[in-house]
């Protein structure tokens, strides 16, 4: 009797012990599954499919369906957002098993749920159990295929229930021929109490997906509140009112090929897309907001449009308190008796640094707001200059009111949204070439067309000057490398440049101002702040050496040991553009032995070169470069007591073409190998039927890195 106590004592706790272990009880299971009634009850045929076209049997997986439904509701104070999504996908191999081996899903309200179903081979189905699901600590773990488009909006008030909580489960029993079949609901009620209208993060939906896909739909069902904005591009197909009760507008792609090009792809404007916003607003037709009447499609903004409302807008903009203080920054240094010239770019600093101690900087219109505020002060003449960045949408395209991007046209030239890295008159690469409009302002606004100016490669000009030695006995490389950045080509590197340095710690000096920051502090609460400072330069200069050895890892695999950094100029003040700063590094693996003789990887110090495979020499769209650049590396390296080199006429090349340039020019002076090496990427875009010259340019530079300088024993 005891021995049956005892098991029946082990059984129970177990069976606790499983139970404590279980995510969700049996209850919140069943209310999550009611939730996915709506959802497996859908009779969308596009769902019962299990068979794909022989033509993507050898692709990693397939879309069979994909749908997704935002249902809209307002009652009293609140706005309820449904947005309920299904996917149906075949998993023709392991990398897609493993890409779904596990999936995400949102359980922060009554009304979320979510449901994996795996369809076997043979035609099973098996449901997949969420009560072992794993609590995600950080939502940023999160994939966005398993995220929400439009999520929670940010109000005033926020008294709602939901929140943003996520799961993690494992599928088990997955293998290559099965089709996974997973639904979400994700249910939020935004607080629209003191609200007159609420914008949902727009939705750029490229149709190319990672699969073919065999079907995909979006269902908008709005309430009388809510306003619809949608564009259709390079041959999307568009929305289209339904006229059924289930939903207001509906949008539906088939037989999507998957993206092929993966490399310089300019995704947006490249591949048909789909783009829509839903705007809540008391209201319609509202001057500052980019909808329509109630109940209309908005799928056009015309160039007049736009200026009305970039008016209204600019005209609504409250940047009062930022033009105050901007101008005290401008008294303090005395505006009214400097140059023009001298004016503009400290006014532009000013902003700066102002912008810099903002939570979230400024906006490109509160920049152009205060921009043009403070020319007034001097009447120096300016134009309001609208477009938008050309990896987003063209400027034609426009349809929503966070797309458009303010600049400042001031003696021919351009003034864009300061960053804590630019300077006046610095250029954004989104923006080169771009159509964009000289907005009037006034009580007949007009819409102006004009074209940004383009750039070339010698503009933007990064330049290595690498020197370097033998470590006789290590036979490893020691390394000075000096680093300079000017035009466009300074984007790359100013963070990997200025992070962890003192760059920033004294911003005022960029407008002659005085130090605002110790200005406001005395005695023990200045000796404090001057002490900390020290600490945190201390740890900085650590952090930095740790910070460059990760850089640098991706220019040199074999990299050793990272022992010096040296900011010479941090290229944020108007007298100092370049950014130029020094590494000194050793690199390992760089000479291997031939008898007597040695082979030394020289060419290998202008860093790693892109390899492009076999699957990427076929092109199918245009390739995207960003900007023109232009790159120089100056290789000093000294030759070994006791050596002579051999054969350097063979290091010699010289590709030039259209759209590239890579060239190689070698000589001995004394005891040094000088090498200078220029690739030049001499166009923004490179047509696809240009590739084949590029990949020539390419193709040149990785080869060179690969050779080795012999140097002959005397």
């Amino acid at each position: 009797m005891k021995k049956v106590l005892l098991l029946l004592s082990l059984i129970v706790s177990v069976a606790l012990a499983a139970q404590d272990d279980d995510t969700f009880s049996p209850s919140k299971l069943e209310a999550i599954a009611r939730n996915m009634k709506t959802v497996w009850d859908d009779t969308d045929p596009d769902f019962g499919i299990s068979a794909i076209p022989d033509k993507w049997k050898e692709e990693s997986g397939v879309i069979i369906a994909q749908k997704t439904r935002f249902s809209f509701d307002k009652d009293a104070n609140k706005l309820a957002v449904f947005e309920i999504t299904r996917r149906r996908i075949k998993l023709n191999d392991r990398d897609a098993v493993n890409s779904y081996s596990s999936v995400y899903f949102r359980i922060g309200s009554a009304y979320d749920g979510a449901g994996i179903k795996v369809i076997k081979a043979n035609g099973t189905v098996q449901d997949v159990s969420l009560r072992n699901a794993v609590y995600v600590e950080d939502n940023d773990d999160v994939p966005s295929t398993f995220t929400p488009y439009i999520g929670k909006a940010s109000t005033y008030l926020d008294k709602s229930k939901s929140r943003v909580i996520y799961f993690k489960i494992a599928i088990p029993d997955i293998d290559p021929g099965d089709i996974i079949d997973y639904g979400t609901i994700f249910y939020d009620d935004n607080t629209v109490k003191k609200m007159s209208y609420i914008e949902f993060d727009p939705i750029y939906f490229v149709c190319t997906r990672e699969y073919p896909v065999l079907s995909q739909k979006f269902e908008i069902d709005t309430d009388n509140n809510s306003f619809v904005n949608s564009k259709s591009t390079m041959g999307a197909p568009a929305f289209k009112e339904t006229g059924n009760a289930n939903a207001e507008y509906s949008w539906e792609d088939r037989n999507r090929e998957k993206i092929s090009d993966t490399k310089w792809i300019n995704r947006m404007i490249e591949f048909p897309m789909l783009k829509f916003q839903i705007v809540f607003s008391r209201s319609e037709n509202r001057s500052d907001l980019f909808i329509g009447d109630r109940g209309e499609l908005k799928q056009t903004i015309s160039p007049e449009e736009l200026a009305v409302k970039m008016n209204h807008l600019y005209n609504r903009l409250d940047g009062s308190m930022y033009y105050s203080m901007a101008k005290a920054y401008l008294k303090q240094i005395g505006y009214a008796d400097i140059r023009e010239e001298d004016f503009i770019q400290k006014t532009y600093y000013i902003l700066r640094h102002m912008s810099f101690y903002r939570a979230n900087g400024f906006s490109s219109e509160l920049f152009a707001s205060c921009l043009t505020q403070c020319l007034d002060l001097r009447k120096i003449p300016y134009d309001l200059v609208v477009t938008s960045p050309m990896t987003l949408t063209k400027p034609g395209d426009i349809i929503f009111r966070t797309e458009p991007e303010w600049m400042v046209k001031v003696k021919d030239k351009f003034i864009f949204n300061a960053t804590i890295f630019s300077n006046p008159y610095d250029f954004k690469t989104e923006f080169l070439n771009t159509p964009a409009y000289i907005i009037s302002l006034g009580k007949n606004p007009t819409a102006t067309p004009i074209t940004l100016p383009a750039s070339k490669a010698e503009e933007n000009i990064t330049t290595n000057t690498i020197t370097a030695s033998m470590d006789t006995a290590t036979r490893n490389m020691k390394v000075v490398l000096q680093r300079a950045a000017t035009g466009l080509a300074k984007k790359n590197y100013n963070y990997q440049g200025l992070v962890y340095t003192t760059a920033f710690d004294d911003d005022h000096r960029s407008y002659g101002g005085e130090d605002d920051v110790r200005a406001s502090m005395k005695g023990a609460v200045l000796d404090s702040y001057e002490e900390k400072l020290r600490e945190r330069k201390k740890e900085d200069k650590t952090r930095k050496l740790e910070t460059m050895k990760k850089e640098l890892d991706g220019d040199y695999d074999n990299l050793v040991a990272y022992t010096e950094f040296t900011l010479n100029s941090d290229g944020r003040n108007w007298r100092k553009q370049e950014l130029n700063y020094t590494n000194k590094f050793e690199l390992g693996d760089m000479v291997k032995i031939a008898g007597d003789n040695l082979l030394v990887a020289v060419p290998g110090l202008i860093g790693s070169q892109l390899w492009i495979s076999q699957d990427d020499r076929k092109r199918e769209v245009d390739a995207y470069m960003e900007n023109p650049k232009s790159i120089r590396n100056i290789i000093n390296f000294t030759i070994p007591a006791g050596y002579k080199v051999v054969g350097i006429q063979n290091l010699n090349i010289n590709i030039d073409n259209a759209v590239g340039t890579f060239a190689v020019q070698t000589t001995v002076e004394g005891s040094t190998l000088n090498i200078l090496v220029k690739k030049h990427y001499k166009q923004t875009t490179v047509k696809k039927e240009d590739w084949p010259k590029l990949l020539e340019m390419l193709d040149a530079a990785y080869n060179f890195s690969q050779k080795k300088v012999l140097l002959k024993k005397l």
